[in-house]
C-alpha cells in the first residue's frame, strides 16, 4: 500500500456459520458498492475485516481488535458497515466506538440505514438505533429462555451434558398437525446406573464426600473424561433430582424445602424420574449452584433409579454436612502454587502447610493431589519442601534475565507505569464514575429527544448532548493518561511478555515483593515445573526461546 493512500475499512460480522441470513460476502459486496459511489478509488484503498461465527455482544473479536489497532496507527479514513448491529449490539460499546472514531477523525457509515456521523442528528440517530439493536438481542435471548423453560416444565430433556447413568437419544415424532418433530430423551445406561446406585449407598454408609472421593479413586472409577471423581462432581450427582423416582414422598419433601416444582402432584406417581433446570448460574468458581427455590423441577420421561426415601435421606445428610464448621486453611507463601506437576501421575502438586518455623515463616511442602486423595495408594511421589523449590526456581529464572530481555529495554517504561497504577486507582475510579453518570444523562436526553416535537427543544437537547460528548472526550483522555494500560490493547508476543515479567526479577528486591505478586509474575513466566522426586524441570511459556524450555 502506498504511504499517501488512506484505508477505507469494511467491517462485517455474522453470529453463526450458516447459509441463512445475509452472508459475509453479501455484506462486503454492498459496502464495496457504496465505497465505489462515494469515495475516490485513486486516494483510498479498501481493507476488509470479517468476524464470522462470533457474537456481537462485545468487542472481543479477532478482526475487530485488528481494526482498532489499525485505527490507533492512523491508517483508517472511514469505517463502513452494512448495518449497525454488525458492529455491536451493545449500546455502551457502540457509543464508546463512536467517540473513539470521532477522536481519530474517522467517518462512520452504515450503508443500509444511511447514517452520517458528521451531523448531531446523525449521531443521535445512530445511538437510538443501537438502543433498539440491543433491545432486539435481549428480546430474542429472553424468548429463547422462555421457550426452554416451557419445554423443561413439560419434562423434556433439553440436551447438554448427559448425567451419569443415561445416554441421550434423538427421536422423531409426528405432531397433531402432521408435522415431523424431533426431540431428545434420556435412555438408561445400565453400567452407569449401577455406579450411581453404589455412590448413593456408599455415601449413606460413610457420610463424607472426602471419604467417598478416596473410595472411588482407590476402586479405579473414573469419569467419562478419564478423570477421578472430585468432591464437587460427587455433590452435584448426589443432589441431582434426575435420579430420584418421582412419587408423593419426594413431592412433599421438595415442597417442604422450597424447591421450584412445576408439575402437578398427580404426576408424581412413581413411574418416572425428575428433570431439574436452572440449577447452575454459570459462575466459574464460587456459588455456582442456584438456591433450590430457583430450580425448575418437573416430572421427566425417563425412569428414576434411586428410591425417593434414599434420595431424600441423602439430601438431608448433604445439608447437615454443609453446616459443619469450616476451618479456613492457612495461607502459604507458595509462589509456584498451581504450577508444580507430579512426574509420576501428572497431577498438580498443591502446597500443604505444616507448621510455623522459629523465624515466624509458614512451613509448607508441595504434595501430589492424587497421592493425598488416594491416601498414597495410587501415587507415592515424595513431597518437596516448598521454600526450597521456590528459591531454586527463582534463581534459575533470574539467571535467564540477561539472556532474554536485552532486546526489550523499551519495556522498562511499561513496568514503571504498572508500579504507579496503585496510586492512580482512586483518581481513575472518580473519572470512571463521572463518565458513567454522563452516559446515563445521554440516555435520558435520548428519551427526551424521542418525545420532543418542538424544533427549539430538539436543538437544545442536541447541543447538550454535544457538550456531554466533549466532556466525555476530555474525561476519556484523562483516564487514558492515568491508566496503566493502553486503550489500543497492544498484543505482546510471548517473548516480550516473558521479558516484561523478568524485569521485576531482581535478586535484591524480588523476595521483598508480596507473595501474591511474586506468584503472579511466576504465572506469566512459567508453564509448569515437573517434579520427579529428585529433579525439578522448568518449562517456560516463552515460545520464542525454545532453548530455555527446561532447566
Amino acid at each position: 500500500m502506498k504511504e499517501d493512500k488512506k484505508v477505507i475499512a469494511i467491517y462485517t460480522r455474522k453470529s453463526k456459520y450458516t447459509t441463512k441470513g445475509l452472508s459475509i460476502q453479501n455484506q462486503i459486496n454492498t459496502c464495496q458498492q457504496y465505497i465505489a459511489d462515494h469515495f475516490s478509488e485513486e486516494l483510498c484503498e479498501v481493507k476488509v475485516y470479517s468476524d464470522e461465527g462470533i457474537s456481537g455482544k462485545d468487542f472481543e473479536r479477532p478482526k475487530m481488535q485488528e481494526l482498532l489497532s489499525d485505527i490507533e496507527k492512523g491508517d483508517i479514513l472511514a469505517l463502513v458497515c452494512y448495518r449497525l448491529d454488525r458492529v455491536s449490539r451493545s449500546v455502551r460499546d457502540f457509543s464508546s466506538l463512536i467517540e473513539y472514531l470521532e477522536k481519530h477523525g474517522i467517518e462512520f457509515v452504515s450503508v443500509s440505514e444511511s447514517f452520517d456521523t458528521r451531523t448531531p442528528m446523525g449521531r443521535a440517530m445512530i445511538l437510538i438505533c443501537s438502543v433498539f439493536a440491543q433491545l432486539e438481542r435481549e428480546t430474542i435471548a429472553e424468548r429463547i429462555t422462555d421457550n426452554l423453560y416451557s419445554l423443561a416444565k413439560m419434562g423434556r430433556w433439553l440436551g447438554g451434558q448427559t448425567p451419569l447413568g443415561f445416554y441421550s437419544e434423538r427421536v422423531e415424532e409426528i405432531d397433531e398437525l402432521g408435522q415431523k418433530r424431533s426431540r431428545v430423551r434420556l435412555e438408561p445406561d445400565t453400567e452407569g446406573q449401577e455406579l450411581v446406585k453404589l455412590i448413593y449407598s456408599k455415601y449413606l454408609e460413610i457420610g463424607s464426600l472426602t471419604k467417598l472421593e478416596t473410595y472411588l479413586m482407590n476402586a479405579g472409577f473414573r469419569t467419562k473424561n478419564g478423570k477421578y471423581y472430585g468432591r464437587y462432581v460427587l455433590k452435584q450427582m448426589l443432589t441431582n433430582p434426575v435420579y430420584c423416582v418421582a412419587d408423593e414422598k419426594v413431592f412433599d419433601y421438595m415442597q417442604k424445602h422450597g424447591y421450584g416444582i412445576y408439575a402437578e402432584r398427580e404426576l408424581f406417581n412413581g413411574e418416572h424420574g425428575l428433570i431439574a433446570y436452572n440449577k447452575n448460574n454459570g459462575r466459574e468458581k464460587v456459588q455456582r449452584i442456584n438456591p433450590v427455590e430457583e430450580w425448575i423441577v418437573a416430572v421427566g420421561e425417563h425412569q428414576g433409579i434411586i428410591p425417593s426415601v434414599v434420595w431424600c435421606e441423602v439430601q438431608d445428610k448433604v445439608l447437615d454436612n454443609s453446616k459443619l464448621s469450616f476451618h479456613q486453611p492457612k495461607k502459604s507463601t507458595a509462589i509456584l502454587a498451581g504450577m508444580v506437576k507430579c512426574a509420576c501421575c501428572g497431577a498438580t502438586m498443591r502446597p500443604r502447610t505444616s507448621r510455623i518455623a522459629k523465624d515466624g515463616t509458614l512451613r509448607y511442602s508441595y504434595c501430589c493431589e492424587t497421592k493425598e486423595k488416594s491416601r498414597g495408594n495410587l501415587c507415592q511421589m515424595p513431597n518437596v519442601l516448598g521454600p526450597q523449590l521456590d528459591n531454586l526456581v527463582t534463581e534459575e529464572i533470574v539467571q535467564l534475565k540477561d539472556k532474554v530481555i536485552k532486546d526489550y529495554d523499551f519495556l522498562e517504561d511499561t513496568v514503571d507505569k504498572l508500579e504507579k497504577s496503585v496510586c492512580q486507582k482512586s483518581t481513575s475510579l472518580i473519572v470512571s464514575k463521572q463518565m458513567e453518570a454522563n452516559e446515563r444523562q445521554i440516555q435520558k436526553l435520548l428519551d427526551s429527544l424521542g418525545r420532543s416535537s418542538n424544533e427549539a427543544t430538539t436543538n437544545a437537547i442536541l447541543r447538550r448532548m454535544d457538550e456531554i460528548n466533549e466532556e466525555q472526550e476530555e474525561l476519556n483522555k484523562r483516564l487514558k493518561e492515568e491508566s496503566s494500560e493502553n486503550v489500543a490493547n497492544i498484543r505482546i508476543k510471548p517473548g516480550e511478555l516473558l521479558a516484561e515479567s523478568m524485569l521485576h526479577l531482581d535478586k535484591e528486591h524480588f523476595q521483598e515483593l508480596p507473595a501474591q505478586k511474586r506468584h503472579r509474575i511466576m504465572q506469566q513466566v512459567i508453564k509448569e515445573v515437573v517434579w520427579d522426586g529428585e529433579v525439578a524441570e522448568i518449562h517456560l511459556k516463552a515460545e520464542d526461546y525454545p532453548e530455555i524450555q527446561s532447566a
